[in-house]
Formats: structure tokens, sequence, C-alpha cells
């Protein structure tokens, strides 16, 4: 297999294009990480419906959304139409492997939360973007500088003093991290649009929920089944929550580092804390604390990294 060349490094002056792409691709990924940091908010309001019915619906209907953007955006443009609806060979065959990557962290999310291992599903979150470093590395020959590595190693000891700290180990976090960070490299060497390859991840996965759906609807059993259409609305609703932090994802993993995206995912999590701290009344540990320090550490040194590297590059443009 091939992979594409990153269209830059930290140390690598930008022309306008490069310099266009990174401000997108950040954008896009500070948009992404921040609605999936407040999503939480958005389940929370229908959290007496159960955790498999929510995916059900998160799958079919942020499939609609997709496809209705694709049809959109083809009506609206001949280069876009002139794409294939379906693509076909390897680059379906990867699309449906990305579905199944996605829907396996979902559903592991979900057993996670409803098994009361949520703190497991939370260390994935933290765990991925060291993921999406690697991978980064390995397969776009992503280069660091001291500074990002110094980053790379405190939130690596954060993440660790966390596992060590849970006292098992941490294969739901694992999973869910492994499976993200492998979505979003595939993600990244993907030659459709983002929303176009969206949509035919999901498709498969949506006609499996339909089925769920319509067969608990015929069983009278399900929420459009009992009649509570508030919460029916805010299912409706999780097509459109599902389907726009994907796509930003989608467009910044294919516009920037997998290492930048990686440690930009750390927005997510750190919103998630501090709603669960201040919404949610969670109790904050001093050991959990101490690990949090190290990885918002690494963080705060990975992106004044960045910035430096930035303002260097942008100064030689100019």
């Amino acid at each position: 297999m091939r992979w594409p060349r990153p269209c830059y490094s930290a140390a690598m002056p930008l022309d306008d294009q490069d310099a266009r792409a990174l401000r997108t691709g950040t954008l896009s990924a500070i948009g992404a990480f921040s609605m999936w940091g407040v999503l939480p908010l958005y389940w929370f309001q229908i959290r007496s419906v159960p955790a498999l019915e929510i995916i059900w619906h998160r799958i079919l209907w942020g499939a609609v959304v997709a496809w209705a953007v694709v049809f959109w955006r083809r009506r609206r443009s001949s280069a876009v139409a002139a794409v294939p609806l379906v693509p076909r060979g390897r680059t379906l065959a990867w699309l449906m492997f990305n579905g199944a990557l996605v829907s396996t962290n979902w559903f592991v999310y979900v057993w996670a939360v409803s098994s009361g291992r949520t703190l497991d599903a939370s260390l994935g979150y933290y765990i991925n973007p060291l993921v999406s470093v690697l991978l980064g590395l390995v397969f776009f020959g992503d280069r660091l500088t001291r500074l990002q590595w110094a980053a790379v190693a405190s939130a690596a000891t954060g993440v660790l003093f966390l596992t060590i700290r849970l006292g098992v180990f941490p294969w739901v976090s694992l999973t869910l991290a492994g499976t993200f960070g492998t979505y979003g490299l595939i993600k990244k060497r993907t030659v459709l649009s983002s929303i176009h390859s969206l949509a035919v991840e999901l498709t498969a996965l949506a006609v499996v929920a339909a089925i769920a759906i319509a067969t608990g609807i015929a069983g009278g059993v399900g929420v459009p089944a009992n009649g509570d259409w508030r919460a029916a609305a805010f299912l409706f609703g999780g097509g459109v929550v599902t389907v726009a932090p994907l796509l930003l994802f989608g467009i910044a993993a294919q516009r920037i580092r997998l290492s930048d995206v990686g440690f930009l995912q750390y927005i997510a999590p750190t919103l998630m804390f501090l709603i669960a701290l201040t919404v949610f009344g969670d109790p904050l540990e001093p050991a959990r604390l101490t690990g949090f320090i190290f990885v918002w550490t690494g963080l705060g040194m990975y992106s004044w990294s960045n910035y430096r590297g930035h303002r260097r590059a942008v100064a030689v443009v100019r």
C-alpha cells in the first residue's frame, strides 16, 4: 500500500496553498474535537434511552444526513457529479473497513459506559492521540522537534500513570484508541471527499440499523413506538451531531499531519473532563488529576511548538 507524504513538516516553509490547507485543517480539527467534547451534554438529554438504541439511530440518521449532503453537492457542481457515486475495488473495501472500525469504536464505548467502565473509555480518548502520532511517524514519515518529543513523553507519562492507577490491563481503552486512530489513518488516504467517504462508510451499517429499529417498532419497543416525541427528536437530531464532527475530522485528516490531528484531539477529553466536573458533579481524585496534568503539559508543549513553527514558516513565505 502506498501512503502519501505529509504536505509539510514542523520546520518546512509553507507556500500559500499549504498555509491555507494547514489553517483549514487545524480549524476543522478544533471544531470536530470541540463538538465531540460537548456531545455528552446532548446525549444526557435522553439518558433514559438504552445506549444500543441510541447507536442504531446515530448510524441510520447519520447516513441519511451524509447522503443528503452528497446529493446536494452533486447538484451544485459538475466536477463533483463526475465522481462515481459508489467507489469500486480497493477504495470501497477500505471504506467498508473504516465503517467497521467506527462502528466497533461506538459499540465498545457504549458497552463500556453501560457496564460501569467509563474510566476505561475515558482513558481511551487520552491514548488515542498517542496512537495517531505513532501512525503518523510510521506511515507518513512525520518528523517531530525535540520539544514535540518532550510533549509526547509528558503525555505518555500521564497516560501510563492513569493506566497503572486503574490496576487492570486497559483493553477497552486500547480498543477505542486503536480503532479510531486507524480510522483517521485510512481517512487521510481516501481520495473521495470527506462527506462522500463518510456516507459510503455508514451505508452498510445503516441497513442493519434500519432493520433493528424497524424490528423494535414492530414489537412495540423503542422511542418511536412509546410516543416519547421529545426523545425521538433528539434521536433524529443525532444524525446531524454524528455527521458534523466526523465531516470536520475528515477534512482535518486530509490536510494536516496525523500527529497534529492526534494532539488536537486532546481538546475533546479535556472538555468532557470539565463537563463531568462542573455539570455532572463527578468527583476528582488527586491521583487522576496528577495524570491529567502530565497530559495537559504535553498538549501545551506540542501546541507551542506548532505555533512557533507556523510563525517561522509564515515569516519565510512573506
